[in-house]
């Protein structure tokens, strides 16, 4: 699998199911999460969108292109596909890793019959978590030593395999956004007693749901193909960042409890590309004020 991986590195249901049959269709799977609702809302901006979910996000319109998708479901695959024919799948799912390896490899072997659609597979800086002395580039091998890191450089190497140069892979830092799971997070804890868990020398670099959102665009609309990482150019040490935001959206004297790493940890995704619009290089700083203004 990582010899995959390595020689890839040198380019940067049937009756239910009511959508559109015509080309230029994007199917979002995932679209009920945070970072998929995100990704749809910006493509709908010029495209014809479609999406799936397994938990209903009420924040969603009943009638927004959306449908169940149950990726236990052996046939589902290849129902969406032959029904929506899409230029472009963006995989933004959740659950269960042997459940969504098996989707995944079905996914990619159904997309085998559309020989014209593409793959955006959004991954994560998790696949580098064995060697957390450094950042990671996109050229970089993965070594996870998590099990979800591990699920997701596995993953990335299969639909490699399978789609080869059809796949583009996205990795994504610490993902924030307005009103996010992390920013809610922060309000609970400081509800529970006022103390906010951190960490010593563990260092990250961020990104937003919109931002992904703009980088996938840029993607779907270019063609590009590879491998890309989202993120901010720079990184902050986590304890200082949620110090920042806690100071940011209002929290009252905030309690930090500190946990000692005994060595330096980066978990920061950075870039060589030049191909990437400046736009989607922003700093932490552009991060912060984005999600707290």
């Amino acid at each position: 699998m990582v010899s995959i991986l390595q020689n890839l590195q040198t380019f940067y249901r049937p009756a239910w199911m009511k959508w559109s049959k015509k080309m230029g269709n994007i199917l979002v799977l995932g679209a009920s999460g945070f970072v998929g609702s995100a990704v749809k809302k910006r493509l709908e901006q010029s495209h014809t969108v479609y999406g799936t979910y397994y938990t209903r996000n009420e924040a969603l319109p009943e009638a927004g292109r959306m449908e169940y998708l149950d990726i236990g479901d052996n046939s589902a695959p290849g129902l969406f596909l032959q029904k929506i024919k899409p230029d472009w799948v963006i995989a933004s799912l959740r659950g269960e890793f042997s459940g969504q390896m098996a989707f995944h490899k079905r996914l990619a072997r159904e997309m085998q019959k559309l020989p014209e659609s593409r793959l955006c597979y959004l991954s994560t800086a998790n696949v580098f978590d064995k060697e957390g002395d450094r950042p990671h580039y996109e050229e970089d091998v993965p070594k996870a030593e998590s099990g979800y890191g591990q699920f997701k450089a596995d993953c990335e190497s299969m639909l490699f395999q399978e789609l080869e140069e059809r796949c583009t892979i996205l990795r994504l830092p610490m993902v924030w956004g307005r009103d996010c799971p992390r920013v809610r997070s922060l309000y609970t804890d400081m509800a529970d007693g006022g103390k906010i868990r951190t960490w010593t020398n563990l260092y990250v670099n961020i990104a937003t749901d919109v931002q992904i959102a703009e980088f996938v665009s840029f993607i779907v609309d270019t063609g590009a193909k590879g491998i890309f990482h989202a993120g901010t150019v720079d990184w902050i040490a986590y304890h200082e960042l949620i110090r920042r935001i806690g100071e940011r959206i209002g929290l009252r004297n905030p309690r930090l409890t500190m946990e000692t790493e005994e060595k330096a940890e980066y978990m920061v995704l950075l870039s060589h590309r030049e191909n990437v619009l400046d736009a989607l290089k922003p700093t932490v700083a552009q991060v912060i004020d984005s999600i707290t203004r």
